[in-house]
C-alpha cells in the first residue's frame, strides 16, 4: 500500500466525522511509522533466509568436494602404501636369498685347504649363488648395491689366488696317491712271494735255484717299496708343512672378507627398517670374529706338532 492509497482512506475516513478524523490520524501515524519499518525488517529477514540458504550450499558444496578429495588422498595413499609393502616385501626376498648365498659363497673360501673336495665341486654353485646375490643391484639402495659388490669382487679375487696356490698342493697330493698305489703293488708282491715261501718250505722244496730266484724278487719287491715309502714320507713331510700355511692362508683370507661383510648387512637392514645400532652390531660382530680366530689357532697348534 503506498502512501497516497493511504492518504485517500485517511480522506475518507475523514468524512465521517472529527472521530473518525482523529481516529484516522492515529492510523496514518501508525502506518507512516510502523509499517515501512515492518516492510523493511521483513525484507531483512527474507534475505537473511535467502542467504543462509545460498551458504549452506555453498557449504554443503565444500564438504562434498572435501570429501571427494580426502577419499582421493586415501585411495592414492593406500596405492603408495601398498607399492611401499610390495617392494619391502621383494627386497626381504632378495636380501634372505642372497645372504644365504653370500655365506656359501664366503664358506667356499675356506674349503679350499680341503683338498679331498676337487675345484669343480667348490665352484660349481659359485654361479647359482652369484645369480641371487646379483639380484641386489636391482633393488637395493646405492650403499648396499656398493657393500655387496665390494665383498663379491673381494671373494672373486681371492678364490683365483687361492686355486692357483691350490694346484700345486693337489698336484702333489695325486703324486703321493701313484706312489702309495705302485707301493701298495710292491707290498701286494712281497706278500706274494711270502706266501710262496712258506709254500715251498711246507712242501720241503729244497731246490736251491728256486729258492735264489723267489728270494730275489722278493728282495727286489721290497727294495721298491722302501724306496717309494722313502719318496712318499718326503712328499708328505712337505706337502703337510705346505698344506698347513696354505690353510692358515684360506682362514686369513676368509677373516679378511668378512670384514667387509657389516656394511652390507647394517645396509640392508636400514632398508628393511631393521633398525640396530651400528655399535652394537660391530661389538657382536667383531667378538663372534675373535672367537673364530681363537678356536682356529688353537685348532692349528695342535695340528702342527702332527705334521713335522
Amino acid at each position: 500500500m503506498s502512501i497516497e492509497e493511504i492518504e485517500k482512506l485517511v480522506s475518507l475516513v475523514g468524512s465521517f466525522g472529527v472521530g473518525a478524523i482523529l481516529g484516522g490520524g492515529i492510523i496514518f501515524y501508525f502506518i507512516k511509522s510502523y509499517i515501512p519499518a515492518y516492510l523493511s525488517e521483513k525484507g531483512r529477514n527474507l534475505a537473511t533466509k535467502e542467504d543462509i540458504g545460498t551458504i549452506t550450499d555453498e557449504v554443503e558444496s565444500v564438504k562434498s568436494g572435501y570429501a571427494e578429495i580426502l577419499e582421493e588422498v586415501k585411495v592414492s595413499n593406500q596405492i603408495k602404501i601398498s607399492a611401499i609393502e610390495r617392494e619391502q616385501a621383494t627386497k626381504k626376498e632378495v636380501y634372505m636369498e642372497a645372504v644365504e648365498a653370500i655365506t656359501k659363497s664366503q664358506n667356499m673360501v675356506a674349503s679350499f685347504s680341503n683338498l679331498n673336495i676337487s675345484e669343480e665341486q667348490i665352484t660349481s654353485g659359485f654361479s647359482e649363488q652369484a645369480g641371487k646375490i646379483a639380484k641386489v643391484q636391482i633393488v637395493g639402495s646405492r650403499e648396499t648395491v656398493q657393500a655387496v659388490t665390494a665383498f663379491m669382487g673381494e671373494i672373486g679375487t681371492a678364490t683365483l689366488n687361492l686355486m692357483l696356490e691350490r694346484m700345486g698342493l693337489v698336484n702333489r697330493k695325486n703324486e703321493i696317491k701313484i706312489l702309495e698305489d705302485l707301493r701298495d703293488k710292491y707290498q701286494n708282491e712281497i706278500d706274494r712271494y711270502i706266501a710262496i715261501m712258506k709254500n715251498m718250505d711246507l712242501a720241503g722244496n729244497q731246490d736251491r735255484g728256486t729258492w735264489e730266484y723267489v728270494k730275489k724278487s722278493f728282495e727286489f719287491e721290497r727294495e721298491q717299496r722302501d724306496k717309494h715309502n722313502q719318496e712318499i714320507d718326503e712328499l708328505w713331510r712337505i706337502q703337510n708343512k705346505e698344506h698347513i700355511e696354505y690353510i692358515r692362508k684360506c682362514m686369513a683370507v676368509f677373516f679378511e672378507i668378512s670384514n667387509l661383510l657389516p656394511n652390507a648387512v647394517l645396509s640392508v637392514r636400514n632398508e628393511l627398517g631393521l633398525q640396530i645400532s651400528k655399535e652394537d652390531y660391530l661389538d657382536i660382530f667383531n667378538s663372534n670374529i675373535e672367537k673364530g680366530k681363537a678356536v682356529f689357532d688353537e685348532f692349528l697348534a695342535k695340528l702342527e706338532p702332527q705334521s713335522a
